[in-house]
């Protein structure tokens, strides 16, 4: 989640004016305020403000002097984030009586509006008259930060009206953040309110849209109150729909939409069902690479050499991975032929996806320019968008060939035939239809179970009380539907990884020790000596640690954070949002964040870097020293539905179920099928989705 900034200089000044007024309080013998101690007006008071998800109301109890209660609803902030500060904040606020109340760090945009909120309720409770509300034609350019960066906002305003709301610019996630972008000015405009639904799937992003918004109508001198009313709905009506169709699809996340595109184009009639208001799920959030071999890319490019170079050979890779192999998870004597089906039907993938319009950036390691290395990288390059546009073009591509995704819709259960055969689907809309499909095939992609509580306490007990950064559908229900079929599960209960989020926003970080150099601490300063994604995770395991972790460095890696010369993306807004903080000395820093080993890691480390020892990279200090605080974030959940390497879901004998199949990360880990470390979720979903697709196409 994201930080912004809710302008609240006069508020702070009317708090630090209440504190100063309380200092002098005088209470006489029975508790109650003397006639010259009066601040309030006994009585219950209320106000509201803009949250993260919408308004945040704080509701306080007051007597002639001090704030006796204090309710405050937040209903739609984030539970992980939002939600968790609220308790603190009514601890603080009480502590306080008004007084100089601080942010909670990770959740200010939700106390910000807390503190905005308490400070109108008190000026209510001081008799503090209003001033009258005028909302000041004109046109009023706000920036509140989103997800990746600030999200530009024009809003006009002309006869006490929004008249018209438009997102200037933004540095949103292509394929997430733009749907909001494009979709949320223009509900908030028809609504002639801020309590509009968000984009579920990009909420973060609605929600910056609607926070600039709230902050221009202030800046025009408007009553935010008054653009806070839920907008009126359109009644429900309930109606049944039945379909038959060649294939059926729960998910339209990567696998879904490559088996989707795929099978249109083989000319089956294909539904997709998908739980969110926008296609892609996970894809967008992706580093947008595909492990590959044997495409006639990877031939143009190679000119022979890719024979030779694991990065595209298929047996080369191979060989590398047989020596990776965990003996106790090892079930095909290191045969891995969950791995060897997906680079086979990879490379073929890779140049259909170059035919259908799919941009590649140039690859190669060339001389000054960027080392993307040699995986095709969807265009324009790594972490930069190329995933969201090419899930955007399958899910374009799906509905001008004749399929159809319905949006907003989650599947609800199988439907079983004779013989224990998947014979179709039922799902539920919000809209309020009822959707009964008969289906030849039916194709399980609905990603894994990060999101749902009750499934990491059964499956993952030790990761149970962690939030998760990942995508909020995964949820599992379709592992849960897939066992009422029949379906095995396997894989579950294993080390899970986690990437580094700065701490507070959780704005993803995962490359930072491989384009910024530095030093990844915890504790009290200890170096974090694996830092693979599953050794991060196992750190943040550590009660040793205290869920304490930084990651240090100096101005070269100031530079490579706002943009990588390796691969071109950019972690600069964690300096816009002030999550890198630079200390004058080491000294400072490990004072002032309780860091007492810092500066023996960091000679450590330098003199490793000197001795070219390992991987260290070494940090000047001798101008200070740049730290940013780090979340290690879980993203996802790695166990899931057995499947073979044709995508077809087994039951508990091994044997395939008739008619369903499932692929992406409801059947969890490739890797780990084949017992070795989750790594490369993103292309085993795309590659298993075309798979999916084959098995399906030759099957019917």
């Amino acid at each position: 989640m994201t930080k912004h900034r809710i302008a609240a200089t006069a508020l702070a000044i009317a708090l630090t004016a209440a504190g100063l007024m309380l200092a002098g309080c005088q209470i006489n013998k029975d508790g109650q305020a003397s006639t010259a101690a009066r601040i309030y007006e006994p009585g219950t008071y209320a106000a509201q403000a803009m949250g993260l998800g919408g308004p945040v109301e704080v509701k306080i109890t007051v007597d002639a002097a001090r704030i006796k209660t204090v309710e405050i609803i937040a209903s739609k902030e984030t539970e992980s984030i939002g939600g968790a500060a609220i308790k603190t904040m009514r601890e603080k606020i009480l502590a306080s009586q008004g007084a100089e109340v601080d942010v909670i760090s990770g959740a200010t945009r939700t106390c910000e509006a807390v503190k905005e909120a308490l400070g109108e309720a008190l000026a209510k409770a001081r008799g503090e008259q209003k001033k009258a509300a005028v909302l000041a034609d004109g046109k009023y350019v706000t920036k509140i930060m989103g997800h990746e960066g600030y999200v530009n906002v024009s809003t006009v305003f002309r006869g006490g009206a929004i008249e018209s709301c438009k997102v200037i610019s933004h540095e949103e996630t292509m394929g997430i953040g733009n749907y909001a972008a494009a979709r949320i000015p223009g509900r908030i405009v028809k609504a002639q309110s801020l309590a509009v639904d968000s984009v579920s799937g990009a909420t973060v992003t609605s929600s910056a849209i609607k926070a600039a918004v709230a902050q221009a109508i202030k800046d025009a001198g408007g009553d935010l109150a008054a653009f806070q009313k839920a907008p009126e709905q359109a009644p429900i009506v309930a109606k049944k729909v039945e379909r038959k169709v060649d294939v059926v699809i729960a998910g339209a996340g990567t696998a879904g939409l490559m088996a989707g595109a795929r099978l249109v184009e083989q000319g089956k009639t294909v539904l997709i069902f998908e739980k969110q208001d926008i296609p892609g799920g996970a894809m967008p959030m992706t580093y947008g690479g595909i492990q590959s071999a044997g495409s006639a890319v990877g031939a143009a490019y190679g000119q022979g050499r890719e024979k030779n170079d694991a990065s595209w050979s298929k047996d080369l890779i191979l060989g590398i991975y047989k020596k990776m192999i965990r003996p106790q998870y090892d079930r095909f004597n290191k045969a891995q032929p969950y791995k060897t089906a997906q680079f086979e039907a990879s490379g073929p993938m890779v140049d259909w996806m170059r035919e259908i319009g799919v941009g590649f950036a140039p690859m190669g390691k060339y001389e000054g320019s960027l080392q993307l290395g040699l995986q095709p990288y969807m265009a324009p390059g790594c972490y930069q968008g190329g995933a969201g546009y090419a899930a955007m073009t399958l899910a374009d591509r799906i509905v001008a060939k004749g399929g159809t995704i319905i949006y907003g819709t989650p599947v609800v259960s199988l439907k079983m035939g004779q013989g224990g055969r998947v014979v179709g689907l039922k799902a539920e809309g919000k809209d309020g239809s009822s959707w009964d499909v008969d289906a030849g095939a039916v194709l399980l992609a609905t990603g894994g179970f990060a999101s749902n509580r009750d499934m990491l306490a059964k499956y993952y007990p030790a990761y149970k009380d962690f939030a998760f950064n990942g995508v909020a559908g995964d949820t599992g229900e379709g592992i849960v539907m897939g066992q009422a079929a029949g379906a095995a599960i396997e894989c579950m209960d294993r080390a899970l990884g986690a990437f580094p989020s700065a701490y507070g926003s959780n704005f993803e970080l995962a490359f930072i020790n491989m384009v910024v150099p530095g030093i990844l601490v915890a504790g009290e300063g200890s170096t974090v000596a694996d830092a693979s994604h599953v050794g991060i995770g196992n750190a943040r395991l550590d009660p040793a640690n205290k869920d304490r972790f930084f990651y240090v460095f100096d101005e070269e890696g100031v530079e490579a954070m706002k943009k990588s010369m390796n691969y071109g993306f950019s972690y600069a807004s964690v300096f816009e949002r002030g999550e890198a903080v630079k200390y004058a000395s080491v000294k400072e820093a490990s004072d002032k964040l309780g860091l007492p080993k810092l500066a023996s890691v960091i000679a450590e480390n330098n003199a490793n870097a000197l001795a070219k020892k390992g991987k260290a990279s070494y940090v000047e200090t001798r101008d200070g020293v740049w730290v940013i605080r780090i979340t290690p974030c879980f993203y996802l959940t790695t166990g899931g539905l057995a499947i073979d390497t044709k995508a077809q879901v087994l039951d508990g004998a091994g044997k395939a179920i008739p008619g369903l199949y499932a692929a992406g990360d409801v059947a969890g880990s490739i890797e780990e099928k084949d017992g070795l470390v989750y790594g490369y979720g993103f292309p085993a979903a795309l590659t298993y989705g075309y798979i999916a697709a084959q098995t399906i196409a030759k099957d019917k």
